[in-house]
């Protein structure tokens, strides 16, 4: 016999162990939107291949809330603004012409211009109907699946590795480095592996799990009958158990700091969204604390400028346009326009102030003043 065989250990009978299942959450969200994805479109990017970098923006406007909803107040804000051209030395039938196309697409042309602040590329084909004496636009076409790279700052479709010809009449190409959404990529991810991991918590903890505790002498029928109950205890508002068993409920209450580390994350990657596209938090969301009356103002003034400045630029991208479309349909010559955001002001007040100041005064005001400051379009003659 070995000297080792002296000290070993008897087979033991089997040990009862404690049943124990914990439930599976059957939520599971994965954004396409993955840091190697957004790591691949900013080199992509940086080689000038637009395509993935655009196509992310696209998706993360379709699934990130913060993200829509706040363009969307942008957006909304802009399409407010008043579009007016300078008639000086226009004939009436440039005149007609593009206040035509003002009243059609006023709104189209805001959100051409936001497509390009937002995501710094704008590429669209205009469609045209011909009536015999003018090209009119009828149509902006959009090609999200074009592969657009850049060539000398401007993006170009390419069938493989050859770039397509295109004529400048019939497309909008513009670029500009600087894109608002390049930057809330990272947020979006952020938040989508928050909010997969809260839905998670909450679909595992949010119901407590039952624990049944049985004396020794139960009988296999028994437990099976305990186990029965267990699963469906949850639900069920009455149940009837023997003496013989105890049935406690787990009290999750210390991980409610998981909870709030999911919340934390969610609401700092929306505020950040919402500050980047909006420069404030406030026209989304109401202010719990105090000072909120002086905090709306301050707000007021950061969107005001963010307004003026879409404004801005919405004034250089429709005098471009507006030229090109002269230049194809009444020969040389510029087209200005003005496009002014939504007054501010009670305008009640501002016509008492007018009229004290020119019946008491006698200040002359031009004559658009008037249809400038209380947005009435100017009439035709």
């Amino acid at each position: 016999m070995s000297i080792f065989s002296r000290f070993a250990r008897k087979p033991q009978a089997g040990i009862p162990l404690t049943t124990m299942q914990i439930p599976t959450s059957t939520f599971n969200f994965r954004s396409p939107l993955s840091p190697d994805a957004i790591l691949n479109a900013r080199y992509l990017l940086d080689q000038g291949r637009l395509r993935p970098i655009l196509s992310l923006y696209d998706t993360l406007l379709r699934e990130d809330d913060a993200t829509a909803s706040a363009a969307d107040v942008r957006s909304e804000a802009l399409k407010s603004a008043s579009i007016t051209l300078d008639a000086q030395n226009l004939s009436q039938p440039q005149i007609d012409y593009f206040n035509s196309l003002i009243k059609r697409f006023g709104p189209v042309y805001g959100d051409l211009l936001l497509a390009l602040k937002l995501q710094g590329t704008l590429f669209r084909q205009i469609d045209y109907d011909f009536d015999g004496s003018v090209y009119t636009p009828a149509r902006y076409l959009s090609y999200p699946d074009a592969d657009l790279r850049l060539l000398d700052g401007i993006p170009v479709p390419h069938d493989g590795e050859q770039p397509l010809s295109l004529d400048p009449r019939r497309f909008i190409t513009l670029h500009r480095d600087s894109a608002v959404l390049y930057s809330i990529l990272k947020y979006h991810v952020f938040f989508a592996f928050a909010l997969n991991n809260w839905a998670q918590f909450t679909e595992t903890f949010g119901k407590p799990p039952r624990i049944a505790k049985y004396k020794p002498g139960t009988t296999e029928a028994e437990k099976e009958q305990l186990w029965a109950m267990l699963q469906s205890f949850g639900s069920d508002l009455a149940a009837m158990v023997s003496d013989n068993v105890a049935i406690d409920f787990a009290d999750f209450n210390t991980k409610s700091a998981s909870v709030d580390l999911y919340s934390r994350l969610c609401e700092f990657c929306d505020d950040r969204v919402t500050r980047r596209i909006l420069g404030n938090t406030l026209t989304t969301k109401a202010v719990g604390d105090g000072g909120s009356y002086a905090q709306a103002k301050v707000h007021n003034l950061v969107r005001q400028d963010i307004l003026a400045g879409d404004c801005r630029d919405l004034d250089v991208f429709l005098t471009a346009h507006f030229t090109d479309l002269n230049h194809i349909n009444f020969g040389p010559g510029t087209i200005e326009v003005n496009v002014q955001p939504p007054a501010d002001t009670n305008l009640l007040e501002r016509i008492q102030i007018d009229v004290q100041l020119y019946n008491s005064i006698g200040i002359e005001f031009p004559f658009e003043y008037w249809y400038e400051t209380y947005n009435i379009p100017l009439p035709p003659k």
